[in-house]
């Protein structure tokens, strides 16, 4: 296999880096559980004259910040920040689906724009101001061309990602360019001036409270704690991230380091081998989805078990029980997302499969998809109070201002509590693991008991599912990439 091949497999790698899911599934449409917009008369006898108070329209626990033009008041934009249109708000949506390496990288995220601009069209716009969505489709090498796209076209970029999202610099500061990123890769984009995600993801600071409950609930296993991680460069990033986050953590003993071939291994059974001759019990796997069953698979022909294999949000994604059969029961997810499964008691989740079944009913559903509609409601949110609060107007100044503001968004119960206004990512999170080829919940059970909240003293579990535990979002210190490639030169 050539270098570009490689590529392909590391841009893949995106999806587990950014901590983010990419399950998708062929999930039928739900009834949505938006509310109309006026409530219907519930008795036509009624000789009542006052007419019926209009019903605010929901995403999930949020209101919507869609809508039509607020009484009074008649919103602007600058046309010289919005490509020279006065007429619709235009925001741009980074992808790499038109790559020839990977087909579809990242398509949800433009999926998702399209479905949120026609359910926020809908509504009427943003008080009253339409939305445009401008496809901002680098297909991996095209980074530098698109942010020339962006900059000539978009009032802001929202709701997208790049794999090589570092190269848009320093052309995104030099035209003032905003972002409200559906997710970050490297450590400029990460913490970039001028730029806000929903779930911030920032290469210097990390949430580690899935080391700390496999350290509770496996804290022998921990003792015998193996990485596998594919050789290139990004991947090397976050197995490093791992081992300095476990050793903060403690009760973490690392006993192997297992690099494989990004260009695929002829068979696995050498590492195998090698992880049980290391009396590894528990490990951790870097890269995607479809390369685990592969080591599954050798450690199952061997006959060897370990206690504990632990993955991060990417590995949620069906081709992993599909290629991985029973070698993959009993792996564990961490995920920062609200379940599919779980979307008859999460409003969220059905709003979003309704938002996509309307207005892109051949689009790709997944957690990524997920992440960008929070970020489109971000933005919306930021935009609809500029118009309040701003005279008016809706910049880009006050976009960024209005969304420093904001410490504590879900995306209307999309996913765990987190700050986008200070870059802080979330301290909440979910275990789930494989059980008879279903992806169930682990950790926390939606009706912990005693022992259940006992499990881990510092964390405290949430009515809503999440384990919350501020003692576990720690100061990584190794060098991760440069973060000053981000910065506005002063």
């Amino acid at each position: 296999m050539n270098r570009l091949t490689s590529l392909s497999l590391a841009t893949a790698l995106v999806l587990v880096t950014i901590g983010c899911s990419n399950r998708s599934e062929d999930t039928a449409p739900l009834e949505s559980s938006v509310a109309p917009t006026t409530e219907e008369a519930t008795d036509s006898t009624s000789d009542s004259t006052v007419a019926p108070e209009p019903t605010a329209v929901m995403f999930g626990d949020l209101e919507s910040p869609c809508g039509p033009a607020i009484e009074g008041i008649t919103p602007s934009i600058t046309a010289d920040e919005n490509g020279g249109s006065a007429d619709a708000i235009q925001v741009a949506t980074p992808s790499d689906k038109g790559n020839a390496f990977v087909p579809g990288l990242n398509g949800e995220l433009y999926d998702a724009a399209l479905a949120f601009e026609g359910w926020c069209n809908a509504q009427g716009g943003i008080a009253g101001m339409p939305l445009k969505v401008i496809d901002a489709d680098a297909k991996l090498f095209e980074v530098p061309v698109q942010i020339e796209n962006v900059c000539s076209n978009a009032f802001a970029m929202v709701g997208g990602g790049w794999a090589m999202d570092d190269q848009q610099f320093p052309r995104f500061h030099d035209c003032k360019m905003i972002d409200i990123a559906g997710f970050v890769v490297t450590a400029a984009k990460s913490q970039a001036d001028n730029t806000y995600s929903p779930l911030p993801n920032p290469s210097n600071k990390k949430d580690q409270g899935w080391f700390k409950w496999a350290v509770a609930a496996y804290p022998e296993a921990m003792q015998h704690y193996a990485t596998v991680y594919s050789d290139i460069l990004t991947a090397q990033v976050v197995e490093q991230q791992y081992r300095e986050g476990a050793a903060i953590i403690g009760g973490v003993t690392v006993v192997d380091k297992v690099p494989y071939s990004s260009v695929g291994e002829t068979s696995w059974l050498p590492i195998a081998q090698r992880l049980k001759n290391s009396g590894v019990r528990a490990i951790s796997l870097v890269g995607v989805p479809e390369v685990l069953p592969q080591l599954t698979k050798a450690l199952d022909e061997l006959g060897y078990s370990v206690d504990l294999i632990m993955v991060d949000a990417g590995f949620y994604a069906d081709v992993l029980i599909n290629n991985g059969g029973s070698s993959v029961e009993g792996v564990v997810v961490r995920t920062g997302y609200a379940l599919f499964e779980e979307a008859d008691r999460v409003p969220a989740v059905r709003d979003y499969l309704d938002m996509m079944s309307t207005y892109r009913p051949d689009g790709k559903v997944s957690g990524l998809g997920m992440q960008s509609a929070s970020a489109f409601l971000l933005f919306a949110t930021a935009a609809k109070n500029c118009v309040v609060n701003n005279n008016r107007e809706i910049s880009r100044a006050c976009i960024l201002d209005e969304v420093s503001k904001i410490r504590e968004w879900t995306g209307g119960g999309l996913h765990a509590m987190a700050s986008p206004g200070n870059n802080e990512p979330s301290p909440c999170y979910q275990m789930i693991t494989i059980k008879d080829a279903k992806f169930v919940r682990l950790y926390p059970p939606l009706n912990p008991t005693d022992a259940d909240k006992a499990l881990i003293s510092t964390a405290t579990i949430t009515e809503d599912g999440w384990a919350c535990d501020e003692s576990t979002l720690v100061e990584l210190v190794g060098d991760y990439g440069d973060a000053g490639i981000g910065k506005i030169a002063k």
